[in-house]
């Protein structure tokens, strides 16, 4: 290397300084992953790409770094054309360096508007701030994104069953070395074993869906991490390095943002995202695959996330956190490996309002990672409103009204066969009065030879008031109140009792009603 070009470390330390960025720059930060640095300043952030090779990443000669910081501004310009800007070469020499203007080129950055750090969705998760609001908006944006994207015969190649199996093979050559470090070895080899088998069994479905144009030129790395929340949502850093990446089943897409969501214990804005964006794209095939490729982006995620262990700019403290995120997502991935070719189960969990039915249900979705389906939130999508806000203007009137209730429990039974009928396992929450509305759902469940599980969910009325008195201060989907309750309670039919059936005192422990509920799955 020349002296008068600057070293990897002095190029960094040149781009902290406030001169470089010009006129009202006081402070600058620096964030960094294994591909990248990011330098903030205030009002725009700065992105420069590490010259390093991972294989199916290569940043190492500097054409490389332009070409693909152009392609970065291409590709996020379809998502969020308000957060990109242009590309900058990075000019000088030795420690005179300067960005944009003549001179000689030592690198280059991608200028982005800055937004602030506390509205990056990874951050709001932690903080509780992330709403089933923000949620629609998301599937909705994804939805459109994703039916513009680009597709056609040079896109769909990279969805076949070939390139699947070629994109797990590099995950387990590249994660051999993290053997029992982040990746327990019986998990790297049950997850092996059962991806393969997978990928073997399932080749139509692969096919199917490469025909029917469901690969397309995804954003390719979508989680909360890349996504702001603020006044609106906004999607940004997409793959543009390698379209083996970036163009796949949107069913891929899909999975990495619920994966995403459940890493961060958010099961239920996860199922709402799944649920919101096949109702915006019409597309409930990509059940079949979601279990699938969540695993994949768990896995991929377990994978970049050690690499931070190999990096030789990064803190011991850093990559101690690498090292407990990436065992995490590793055993989220074996977790979602293991629900492959798992037969599904239908569970109804039942009961009048305040009994505790959609807490226990929301809990059990989390431990059995089923999909939890409600009437409280289906009735609300139907009408076209917001779910936290309230719409009760009287029993059976309005959107309670005996019609629109018909039309509730339909759709919702609709929506349970098409998560049954992919190979998911179903929890629905619903209050079910009447023997009548049971027996369907069981009639239901066997057409479709589904293990069929009923919960009633029950606590004494001074329970129930006492919770519907908190209700009055909280969020929540439901808009019963204590008249309603006792009205309901007048009509409500009992069922019999029978093997398939489990009654939970809601003011037990939680995870003793779990328990109860899982020893009975077991029997079915």
């Amino acid at each position: 290397m020349n002296r008068a070009e600057p070293t990897i470390q002095g190029r960094v330390r040149e781009m902290m300084r406030t001169a470089i960025y010009g006129r009202g720059v006081k402070r600058v930060r620096m964030l960094q992953t294994h591909t990248s640095w990011v330098f903030l300043t205030g009002r725009y952030a700065y992105k420069v790409k590490k010259p390093v090779n991972f294989g199916f990443l290569d940043y190492t000669a500097l054409s490389s770094r332009k070409f693909f910081c152009q392609e970065e501004l291409r590709l996020n310009r379809r998502l969020s054309p308000d957060i990109y800007l242009e590309v900058l070469p990075i000019v000088g020499q030795a420690e005179r360096l300067r960005l944009g203007g003549r001179g000689k080129v030592v690198d280059y950055a991608l200028k982005m508007r800055e937004l602030p750090q506390e509205s990056i969705m990874t951050v709001r998760l932690q903080k509780a701030g992330v709403t089933f609001q923000h949620i629609d908006e998301l599937a909705r944006v994804i939805a459109e994104f994703h039916a513009h994207a680009e597709r056609g015969r040079e896109v769909a190649r990279y969805g076949s069953s070939e390139t699947i199996r070629l994109n797990w093979d590099e995950n387990f050559a590249q994660t051999m070395e993290f053997r029992g470090r982040t990746i327990a070895y019986q998990a790297f080899d049950d997850i092996k074993a059962r991806v393969e088998s997978f990928i073997k069994d399932k080749r139509p479905v692969f096919a199917q869906r490469r025909e029917a144009g469901f690969v397309r030129k995804c954003h390719g790395d979508l989680h909360s991490k890349n996504i702001f929340v603020g006044e609106k949502v906004q999607v940004f850093d997409c793959i543009e390095f390698n379209p083996r990446l970036s163009c796949s089943d949107v069913a891929s897409e899909i999975a990495f943002m619920a994966m995403d969501l459940e890493y961060y214990g958010r099961k239920d804005l996860a199922d709402y995202f799944v649920e919101r964006y096949i109702e915006n794209s019409g597309d409930s095939g990509l059940l079949r695959l979601l279990d699938f490729y969540k695993c994949y982006r768990a896995y991929v995620r377990g994978k970049v996330t050690s690499f931070n262990l190999i990096d030789p700019g990064m803190s011991a403290a850093d990559k101690a956190g690498a090292r407990a995120s990436a065992r995490r997502y590793f055993s989220l991935a074996w977790k979602y490996a293991r629900k492959l070719g798992q037969k599904p189960k239908l569970i109804v969990v039942f009961g009048l309002p305040g009994t505790g039915k959609t807490y226990l249900a929301q809990k059990l979705a989390a431990r059995l990672d089923a999909f939890h389906l409600m009437t409280d939130s289906i009735r609300k999508q139907l009408m076209g409103l917001p779910l936290w806000t309230r719409q009760f203007s009287g029993y059976d009137k309005g959107i309670y009204a005996p019609s629109v209730s018909s039309k509730v429990y339909r759709e919702m039974m609709r929506r349970g066969r098409e998560f049954l009928k992919a190979g998911q396992t179903v929890i629905l929450d619903a209050t079910f009065l009447r023997e009548d509305s049971r027996a369907r759902v069981a009639e239901m469940a066997g057409r479709l030879k589904a293990p069929v599980l009923f919960v009633q969910a029950h606590c004494p009325e001074k329970t129930v008031a006492s919770r519907m008195r908190r209700r009055k201060r909280e969020q929540t989907f439901s808009d019963a109140d204590l008249a309603v309750y006792r009205r309901m309670k007048r009509r409500f039919a009992p069922p019999p009792a029978s093997r398939n059936l489990v009654r939970v005192d809601t003011r037990l422990p939680v995870a003793q009603s779990l328990a109860k509920i899982e020893r009975a799955l077991l029997r079915l």
